[in-house]
């Protein structure tokens, strides 16, 4: 009978051991619940649903140095600055589907008016060991943004060196809303500068 439970338990230590060895860019199967992550039960929530609108991508042609700039705390005077002009815009439908409270997936279908392109993008937003990922497989790459929540919005950010990819994302959930604001770095874009590149979106509920 000893040897029963024995094996029983090595079989569950087995099990816990696979489970919380599920990479992070595994967005199929659910992770592991540890006790680091019951404070962000239902933290996507609020964002279950089908959302459209326009992301718009702009160009920062008067860069300052980093250091006139606090790239933390950014709102929509960001954006206001002289030299900043609109250079793209993606029309966006997201939809997030909760499969417990603590991974959600979702789908993203991406439209660029200028040239037709349609993409199509599969994700989740999930808390695996205690920590916030958003991950996204697009046709071409694998996204991956580590998150911290306060309230009703999540902050994403990654620093990939190379290629340099440097992005972060403030992203607020109302009931029928859903803006992000943000800013990115990439190959040949200068850090000890102001971001060349900054986003806008607001998304709208549709059910």
């Amino acid at each position: 009978m000893r040897s029963l439970y024995t094996g029983i338990l090595l079989l569950c230590c087995t099990i816990s051991s696979c489970q919380h060895k599920i990479p992070i860019d595994d967005i199929k199967n659910i992770p592991q619940i540890t006790e680091n992550d019951q404070k962000y039960t239902d933290v996507f929530k609020i964002l279950d649903g089908v959302w459209k609108g326009e992301f718009l991508i702009f160009e920062d042609e008067k860069q300052l140095s980093i250091n006139k700039i606090d790239l933390k705390n950014i709102s929509l005077s960001s954006l206001q600055k002289d030299g900043i002009k609109q250079v793209n815009s993606i029309q966006v439908q997201q939809t997030y589907t909760s499969k417990s409270p603590y991974f959600q997936t979702v789908s993203i279908i991406d439209y660029y008016p200028d040239t037709g392109q349609k993409i199509i993008s599969n994700g989740v937003n999930k808390i695996q060991n205690g920590i916030l990922w958003c991950v996204v497989k697009k046709p071409n790459e694998t996204v991956i943004h580590e998150g911290s929540a306060s309230g009703n919005t999540i902050i994403w950010q990654r620093k990939e060196q190379t290629p340099q990819k440097i992005e972060y994302f403030k992203e607020t959930v109302s009931e029928n809303f859903y803006e992000i604001l943000g800013w990115g770095y990439y190959e040949g874009d200068n850090p000890e500068l102001s971001p060349r590149l900054w986003f806008y979106a607001k998304y709208e509920k549709q059910k």
